[in-house]
C-alpha cells in the first residue's frame, strides 16, 4: 500500500483544512466524501476532484466502501463516538476531530472499540503534531526556565451574537466553549505539567471552574484552575462569545516561555510561521518555526504514516488513547464544576 485512501465524513470548514493538507501529503490521499447535504457534497466533491461514485449521501455507504482505508470524522460532536465505533466495526482507521467523545464514559467505549478492531485511532488535536511542540517540550524537560510553576493559556473567539440553531449554542449537540475550544488549554496544561516531571502528561489533583451560561444553556465563557501533584498550577480560559489572547504562558522558577500561537500556528492554511519566546534574566530569545506546509499537513501525514506502519496510535506528543481519556476526564470535572451537564452524561 503506497498511500492511505481517506474518506471524509462531514465536509464542514475544518474538513476543508484536512482535505487541503492531503493535497500535498506523501502518505495519504483523499478519495471519498459523505454528506447528507446535496449542495455541500457537490461543492466539496468538485473542489477536491472526488469521483462521482465516491460522493456518498450517507455515512454508512462510505464506511462500507472498499475504496477507502481510513476516515476523517468532522461532524458535530455528538456524532463522533458513534461514528468512530461504527467505522472501527468496518475495519476502517480513524482520525476523529476533537472531542473524540463528549465525555469520559463515551470515550472509554470508543477506545474499547478501536482496540478490539485493531484499527488506528487518533483524536484530532492537530497542534500536537506541529514542529513547535517537540521543541517546546525539550525546553521544559531541559529545565531552560527551571521548574514550571504556572501555565496560563486561553482559546476563545467571539460569535458576536447567539444563534440558537448553531451547534455551538445547541446543548443537544454538546455546544459551548469547553467542548469546542476549552479542551485545547486543558490538553496543553496536562502535557506541560507532565513534561515538568519527565512524563508524557499528568492529570490535575484538583480543579475549580467558573462560567457564564448563556440563554441556550451552554457555557459561553468558562475558566478553570487546575492544581497538579508536582506543584504546577494551570489556568485555562475559553469562550465562544469573547475574543481571547489565544496564547500560552509558562512561568518557571528561572524565567518564562510565551507561545504566541499554540493552537493554530499558521492560520489560513499555510505556510506556517510561529515563534516561541524565552524570557530569562531580562533577555528575550526567539525560536522561530517556518515552513511551506499546510497547517494540517503534519497531522495528516503522521496519521497516514502510522497506519502504513501498522500502528494503532501515533507517537508522543501526538494524542494517545490514554491521553484522550485523561483529557475527557478533566473536561467532565470542569463541566461538573460549572454545572453544565449534557444528556450523554446520564446514559
Amino acid at each position: 500500500m503506497n498511500k492511505i485512501r481517506w474518506g471524509i465524513i462531514g465536509p464542514g470548514s475544518i474538513a476543508n483544512n484536512f482535505a487541503d493538507a492531503l493535497l500535498t501529503a506523501y502518505s495519504g490521499e483523499l478519495k471519498a466524501i459523505a454528506s447528507f447535504n446535496d449542495e455541500r457534497r457537490k461543492t466539496f466533491g468538485d473542489k477536491y476532484n472526488i469521483h462521482n461514485d465516491l460522493r456518498f449521501n450517507n455515512y454508512e455507504t462510505l464506511l462500507n466502501s472498499d475504496s477507502i482505508d481510513a476516515v476523517y470524522i468532522s461532524t458535530p460532536h455528538t456524532l463522533h463516538a458513534d461514528l468512530t465505533i461504527k467505522a472501527a466495526g468496518k475495519g476502517k482507521h480513524i482520525l476523529c476531530e476533537k472531542p473524540g467523545a463528549v465525555n469520559f464514559i463515551q470515550g472509554e467505549k470508543v477506545i474499547q472499540a478501536v482496540q478490539a478492531a485493531g484499527v488506528f485511532y487518533k483524536e484530532g488535536f492537530m497542534y500536537r503534531c506541529h514542529p513547535q511542540i517537540p521543541a517546546l517540550l525539550d525546553l521544559i524537560k531541559n529545565k531552560v526556565i527551571g521548574d514550571v510553576k504556572k501555565i496560563t493559556s486561553s482559546f476563545g473567539f467571539d460569535m458576536k451574537k447567539i444563534i440558537p440553531e448553531h451547534r455551538l449554542f445547541n446543548k443537544d449537540l454538546a455546544g459551548g466553549a469547553i467542548l469546542d475550544v476549552g479542551l485545547y488549554p486543558v490538553s496543553f496544561s496536562r502535557m506541560i505539567a507532565g513534561a515538568n516531571s519527565g512524563k508524557k502528561f499528568v492529570n490535575p489533583k484538583n480543579i475549580t471552574g467558573t462560567a457564564e451560561i448563556g440563554e441556550t444553556g451552554v457555557d459561553e465563557v468558562s475558566s478553570a484552575i487546575m492544581e497538579f501533584d508536582n506543584g504546577v498550577t494551570a489556568e485555562a480560559n475559553t469562550s465562544i462569545m469573547k475574543n481571547m489572547d489565544n496564547n500560552a504562558i509558562i512561568d518557571g522558577s528561572d524565567g518564562k516561555i510565551i507561545i504566541d500561537d499554540p493552537w493554530m500556528p499558521g492560520r489560513n492554511g499555510g505556510p506556517y510561521h510561529s515563534i516561541i519566546r524565552i524570557i530569562k534574566n531580562e533577555k528575550e530569545e526567539l525560536r522561530e518555526f517556518k515552513g511551506p506546509e499546510h497547517l494540517f499537513f503534519f497531522e495528516a501525514e503522521l496519521s497516514s504514516q502510522t497506519i502504513l506502519k501498522e500502528k494503532q496510535q501515533v507517537p508522543y506528543p501526538g494524542m494517545t488513547w490514554e491521553d484522550t481519556l485523561g483529557n475527557l476526564k478533566v473536561l467532565d470535572l470542569w463541566r461538573q464544576k460549572i454545572n453544565y451537564q449534557i444528556k450523554e452524561d446520564n446514559l
